[in-house]
């Protein structure tokens, strides 16, 4: 198996386009020459499954294109648009917003669909994308609306919870039963109530939870690729002990606490009462 990154393919058009040019090649659209779609199609068509009989192997090709001014619209984003199996469309502005990594989804398209995802990833994200494309919409609204009803402001809030949750740091891979049960919690509205400073802090401890309590669930789901209810019941009990861990912060957020802080807190407190006696008889 192996994958080949063009990195990219907006430059190589361009040279082309120049050397065209110098030829006196007849340019077309954006001066661009005519053959400048058959230059990428032979180039990443190239990318196929071989049969077991042929051994089993396969390329997979990743094109990367540069959008001008953000024109998704342009002549070779749209060729190569044509040509691949989806895309990933990254915008500058919300990775300037530490939105990382900076997808889009609105403009992202995947027409491979469900078919390259197991059933419980399947399960849990179903309505992501609609959801998260909707409160970008809202978000852009909600700059020049004054008053918002109470299902808006849930929309809101629930969304910029789903952004936090899917941040991801740079080279921190995830493995897929750890994503369904982060998705599952930010669909289901488990994060409702963690405040949007904490959400990563929370995915963060819950996964370690998980590993610690519930290993075995994960390695169901990464084992037969299903949510089950068995599996969703053990991922709300889950849940519901894990917040139970877990105080409000002064920020409104929420942090781990176990019965050992609590004892060293009232072990504290009672030094704290017993010096303030003493105090009180030396006056």
């Amino acid at each position: 198996h192996v994958l080949i990154v063009f990195d990219d393919l907006s430059k190589q058009a361009e040279a082309y386009r120049a050397v065209s040019l110098l030829l006196r090649r007849p340019p077309g659209r954006e001066a661009y020459p005519g053959d400048v779609f058959y230059l990428h199609s032979r180039l990443l068509e190239r990318c196929a499954k071989l049969s077991d009989d042929m051994g089993a192997g396969s390329m997979t090709g990743l094109p990367i294109i540069e959008t001008k001014a953000g024109d998704v619209s342009a002549y070779i984003p749209t060729n190569v648009i044509s040509i691949t199996d989806g895309q990933i469309y990254l915008q500058a502005d919300l990775f300037n917003s530490d939105v990382r990594p900076a997808i889009d989804v609105g403009v992202s398209v995947s027409r491979v669909g469900g078919a390259a995802q197991v059933k419980a990833m399947k399960s849990v994200s179903g309505r992501l994308k609609v959801d998260l494309a909707q409160f970008r919409e809202m978000e852009a609204f909600a700059m020049f609306a004054s008053d918002l009803d109470a299902a808006s402001r849930a929309q809101l809030e629930r969304g910029a919870r789903m952004v936090e949750l899917l941040k991801q740091p740079q080279s921190s891979p995830i493995p897929v039963e750890e994503q369904v049960a982060i998705i599952w919690a930010g669909t289901t509205g488990e994060l409702d109530s963690v405040a949007v400073a904490d959400v990563r802090r929370f995915e963060q401890e819950f996964i370690d939870y998980l590993r610690r309590e519930h290993g075995d669930m994960l390695a169901g789901i990464r084992e037969t690729g299903k949510l089950g209810d068995d599996t969703e019941a053990t991922l709300n009990s889950a849940m519901v002990a894990f917040k139970e861990q877990f105080r409000a912060s002064g920020d409104g957020g929420i942090q781990p606490g176990s019965d050992e802080d609590d004892e060293n807190r009232d072990a504290m407190d009672v030094e704290d009462v017993n010096q303030e006696q003493i105090k009180r008889q030396k006056r």
